[in-house]
């Protein structure tokens, strides 16, 4: 191997052991970034400043536009989730609140009133009745209507008289002075008296024979009251199911003018305190424009940066302990981390987080500064 060939071949020994020794660089640090940042998770971050803001605040809006009518609960005053804080001037609201809930109970009244349904029912059921009765009526007349039995009876007894009586004439004739002027006189009146009974009977059968008729008509007229009783009765249910209809139409308006009233009430949404009173009695109010500022004092937060290396989200759920100096003292209070910003701020290369604290106690208040230790997992 002459010298160039020697030379070439230590120049590419060389640059294969720096190629290997870069790696073996670029691993280490890898191995090394990873290790310090297990390191980091392993040890408690200490924070030296941090300052104390509030989780939950609040403006109170008005839900109408009027009069401010009432201050319930004053600045500094503590309330209570609902608690009516301010009243705008609600008279003509509660007039029609009651005037609503007196057509409710009128309205109710008519749709639990079963009177007009039974009164009309009742004529139905008396007049089906009555459509039997007619009905057995028509029966009996169409029966009475086709027996001549009474014409019958009145002929054969004529018949019967006429011939005692010519009996009576013949027997006379034969033998003078058998029977009597005043017998025949008697039989001549049977027989006459037979004749009208018999001239009764048959103008009693046409009569009969016109019964049915009129028992028809009558029945028809019975159907016809059904039929109108019915269409009463159809009538008036409909009309109770409109009542009830309109007893709920009714109940929805006073539910409206309650909820109208409830407009006029400013609440709070939660348990806290009042922090500031944006308007005073006697002033008008727009709108959603702010009454009432509520703050909660019984969970607040300490918010702070960490370095872009220290701020993981990972660091979210790590016990932390809150230090803070007041009048003279120090106060200690266990808190959990919430919150960590997956944004690194450009200028400072820091994240911003928080950790929430229990304060029910109200040691502490929004504004005060405190350092802050997240604990080791």
């Amino acid at each position: 191997m002459n010298y160039a060939s020697q030379k070439h071949f230590a120049t590419v020994t060389w640059l294969r052991s720096m190629r290997a020794a870069v790696a073996s660089v670029v691993v280490l640090i890898c191995i090394f970034g990873q290790l310090q940042q297990l390191l980091a998770y392993d040890e408690a971050i200490r924070v030296s400043q941090v300052t104390v803001s509030l989780v939950r605040e609040a403006e109170l809006p008005a839900r109408d536009a009027g009069t401010l009518f009432k201050i319930e609960i004053p600045e500094g005053h503590q309330v209570q989730k609902n608690d009516i804080v301010a009243v705008l001037e609600n008279e003509e609201q509660s007039l029609n609140l009651k005037a609503s809930e007196l057509t409710l109970q009128v309205a109710a009244l008519k749709a639990d009133d079963q009177l007009s349904v039974q009164s009309a029912t009742t004529h139905l059921r008396e007049t089906q009745a009555a459509k039997t009765v007619k009905e057995v009526a028509l029966k009996i007349a169409e029966a009475e209507a086709v027996s001549e039995s009474a014409v019958s009876i009145a002929s054969a007894e004529t018949q019967l008289r006429e011939h005692d009586l010519e009996r009576a004439v013949n027997a006379r004739s034969s033998f003078k002075g058998s029977i009597s002027e005043a017998h025949i006189d008697r039989l001549k009146t049977a027989v006459e008296k037979g004749q009208l009974e018999t001239q009764l009977a048959k103008e009693a059968l046409a009569v009969q024979k016109m019964k049915p008729e009129a028992e028809q008509a009558a029945l028809h007229q019975k159907i016809e009251e059904i039929a109108r009783y019915q269409t009463l009765v159809d009538q008036e249910e409909k009309n109770r199911v409109i009542a009830g209809v309109n007893c709920q139409l009714q109940r929805n308006a006073v539910e409206m003018a309650r909820l109208k009233l409830e407009q006029r009430n400013i609440r709070a949404p939660f348990d806290g305190f009042v922090a500031k009173l944006e308007r005073n009695v006697g002033e008008w109010v727009e709108l959603g424009a702010p009454v009432a500022r509520i703050i909660d004092l019984k969970t607040l937060r300490a918010e702070g940066f960490l370095t872009a290396a220290e701020g993981s989200p990972d660091l979210v759920g790590r016990e932390v302990e809150i230090l803070i100096q007041s009048g003279g003292r120090e106060i200690e209070l266990n808190g959990r981390m919430t919150f960590v910003s997956q944004e690194v701020d450009p200028v400072n290369q820091k994240v911003r987080f928080w950790a929430e604290f229990d304060n029910s106690d109200l040691q502490v208040r929004p504004g005060m500064i405190a350092s802050l230790v997240i604990q080791k997992y």
